[in-house]
């Protein structure tokens, strides 16, 4: 059964979701942004963004620092707790 929508992968997992699943994030500047609409960007599903050792690969991946590190934290929990 195929799900109405356009798919996109988790970029730390590669698990593939409808896109509006999918936490949309942006890097720029050295820093992962929430997406701002406009550019390229990532994203993430939801099971590794409230796992903390998986935002970390994904920070090191493109060589964030740890102060952004923390905002990103703050940013996700912040997305889960809305829902």
């Amino acid at each position: 059964m195929r799900k109405n929508g356009p798919i996109r992968m988790c970029v730390t997992c590669r698990v593939r979701e409808l896109q509006k699943e999918l936490i949309r994030l942006q890097h720029k500047d050295n820093t992962i942004i929430p997406y701002s609409g406009q550019g390229r960007s990532l994203y993430l599903c939801s099971a590794c963004s409230s796992n903390d050792k998986k935002v970390r690969s994904l920070m090191r991946r493109f060589r964030v620092t740890d102060s952004n590190f923390e905002r990103l934290v703050k940013y996700l929990k912040e997305l889960d707790s809305n829902g």
